[in-house]
């Protein structure tokens, strides 16, 4: 099976990050036909020097924007510029599992009726398995649908999927920290089908401030603003919204309390 793979990468992401990213990229045991990196406005020059050095390693295709504009945004654009009919998304500071792509370009085609797959994470600070920990999402479709009611059911940098399928319901679009979510909720209104390796198969960075930036008045009235939007276009029913909207008091707990729910609740 051919394959593109998605990234967005914007001025400022970590160079050292980059060239992780790109070198499990080099190390696949199933590697990709072509990689489309959408440049989300201009680069610092030691972005742009990783870069240049991958040309050669991998089939970089490089999409300019001429400003930063928003990962919604580049990945929309981005996506015309796939050739193939199913895409890997991947983020510039994760690092691929070796068999990640094998693993899931074989459950795609032992079970074709499939519109998208992700898989499980493994979440780490500075090198894969310094947590020793998890992020994992349910596994089969009507698990996947159920819990999408919930909370987010997907890892993003995770998935693989049908172009044509997210073409159909719009494509990626601006939805500022929520690009992701809306999508899955458009795919899952137009009936199409997913599942969740339950395997690690991406080392997903947490950044040293990750809850921090999931915290605060803005980022709440954001995710509000999200579900609200989701809720007028019909994608969640009504319980659903006010879930969602309770969640707003906890977005402005101390960082402390969050830490300690995240890590005893959410994560294995």
């Amino acid at each position: 099976m051919d394959f593109s793979v998605l990234i967005s990468v914007y001025f400022r992401e970590n160079p050292e990050f980059l060239r992780l990213a790109f070198e499990s990229l080099v190390n696949q045991t199933k590697p990709a036909n072509e990689i489309i990196l959408v440049k989300d406005g201009p680069l610092t020059p030691e972005l742009d020097l990783q870069i240049d050095k991958f040309m050669d390693l991998l089939p970089l295709k490089i999409i300019s924007l001429d400003e930063n504009k928003s990962l919604g945004y580049a990945l929309n654009e981005g996506l015309k510029f796939c050739q193939y009919e199913w895409v890997a998304r991947m983020d510039t500071d994760d690092i691929c599992h070796p068999e990640r792509f094998e693993k899931q370009i074989e459950f795609i085609s032992k079970n074709p009726s499939y519109d998208l797959v992700g898989t499980n994470i493994s979440e780490f600070i500075e090198v894969p398995g310094d947590l020793n920990r998890q992020k994992k999402v349910p596994e089969t479709h009507e698990e996947i649908v159920t819990f999408a009611y919930s909370r987010c059911p997907f890892n993003h940098p995770s998935i693989f999927f049908r172009k044509s399928a997210v073409l159909k319901v719009g494509s990626y679009q601006s939805m500022k920290l929520f690009e992701d979510y809306y999508l899955w909720f458009k795919l899952i209104k137009a009936g199409f089908r997913f599942y969740n390796i339950q395997e690690p198969l991406l080392f997903f960075r947490l950044g040293k401030d990750m809850l921090g930036r999931r915290q605060g008045f803005d980022y709440g009235v954001n995710e509000g603003q999200f579900f609200i939007q989701a809720y007028r276009e019909n994608l969640i029913p009504f319980d659903s919204l006010v879930r969602f909207l309770l969640r707003f008091p906890i977005r402005l707990m101390p960082k402390s309390f969050t830490l300690f729910f995240y890590n005893t609740f959410l994560r294995k």
